[in-house]
């Protein structure tokens, strides 16, 4: 064998520069861990390396584990619901959905999620000047930040969990693929979620209010 030949050789060998989708020829799993790994245990180079053209495959790969947590949840409700309704595990079984009906429409509330999502973070990045990149690669660092959200399929502590370390990645994300400070990045990630929550804190306050004058 020839110094070129074991070159192409090397080439050969040598990983694709981004994960998803997978090259030619990779397994789907392979390509999935290796995405799975790179964006939530190196987010930084990760998303530095993201292309920033096109959202399908990044939607299809978020939809792959949002799919997969709706199935965990479905199925927790089901062992959880042969629990007394008093009882811890029988109230984690509750809820006003239907669990299949949940299940069913999981991929319609995804989307509508993540865009949503996306779609006021990107505006905070304008207002706050960090948005070096278009709406698409915004939704395309959610798709990818989701990824720890797997964890989910283990309630509660899975869930919490999954949440944190997706926030930090979508900090991170954003930082690196719209080449941005990590304090612009962070405060368009935090900021919706900061309001959300004084409107959650808010409505509480008020039914609580309201039981109270009744």
């Amino acid at each position: 064998m020839n110094e070129y030949e074991a070159a192409d050789d090397v080439v050969s060998e040598a990983e694709p520069p981004f994960p998803w989708p997978p090259a030619e020829g990779e397994p789907i799993v392979s390509g999935f861990g290796r995405t799975w790994r790179g964006a939530c245990l190196e987010p930084r180079s990760f998303f530095a390396a993201m292309p920033h053209d096109g959202i399908g495959s990044a939607l299809l790969y978020y939809l792959a584990i949002g799919i997969a947590v709706a199935g965990g949840a479905l199925f927790w409700s089901t062992v959880f619901a042969s629990f007394p309704d008093e009882g811890v595990m029988g109230k984690l079984a509750g809820g006003t959905w239907n669990p299949i009906v949940e299940f069913m429409l999981s991929p319609l509330i995804l989307i509508l999620s993540i865009f949503l999502a996306a779609g006021f973070t990107h505006l905070m990045l304008l207002m706050f000047g960090g948005a070096g990149g278009g709406f698409a690669v915004t939704l395309r660092v959610f798709a990818f930040a989701y990824s720890p959200q797997i964890l989910g399929i283990i309630p509660v502590v899975g869930q919490i969990a999954g949440f944190f370390w997706m926030v930090a990645i979508a900090i991170i994300g954003l930082s690196a693929a719209h080449r941005t400070t990590t304090g612009r990045a962070a405060a368009a990630v935090l900021t919706p979620l900061i309001l959300m929550i004084g409107f959650l804190v808010m409505i509480a306050v008020f039914f609580l209010a309201a039981g109270g004058l009744v």
